[in-house]
């Protein structure tokens, strides 16, 4: 991959094609790797990062830009540290954790009134 540089990462190869495709009509040389493997065993494509997308580094700020303004911005990605979430995506996450773990002690909570109502019953009964 010398001289590319890797600007997406996709799930699955059906969502690969059509990026892939969309850059090759503008003109913009594109390198894949991952892809055999995620045909073969799709349920490695979360563990091994997906299936990766490289240009050329001197089009990959036009490459960049072109998804951008298409609709393929969520395929973006920051291949110089692939561990960072935008901060934008680590935000819903957070969010949505915390509503999860919300929902979790509320159902908990719950569960133990409904045993004391239910073991009072008993008792008295």
């Amino acid at each position: 991959m010398k001289g590319y540089k890797a600007i997406a990462a996709f799930t699955i190869p059906s969502e690969l094609a059509v990026v892939k495709s969309f850059l090759e009509a503008a003109g913009i040389s594109c390198y894949v790797k991952d892809e055999l493997t995620i045909q073969v065993h799709n349920f490695y494509s979360n563990a091994i990062g997906g299936i990766t997308l490289a240009v050329k580094e001197m089009e990959a700020e036009h490459a960049i830009k072109l998804l951008g303004a298409n609709g393929f911005e969520m395929h973006l990605t920051n291949m110089d540290d692939e561990k960072t979430l935008s901060t934008e995506e680590a935000s819903k996450k957070e969010k949505l954790f915390k509503l999860l773990k919300g929902a979790i002690i509320s159902v908990v909570i719950a569960a133990i009134i409904l045993i004391i109502i239910i073991v009072g019953l008993l008792i008295k009964g």
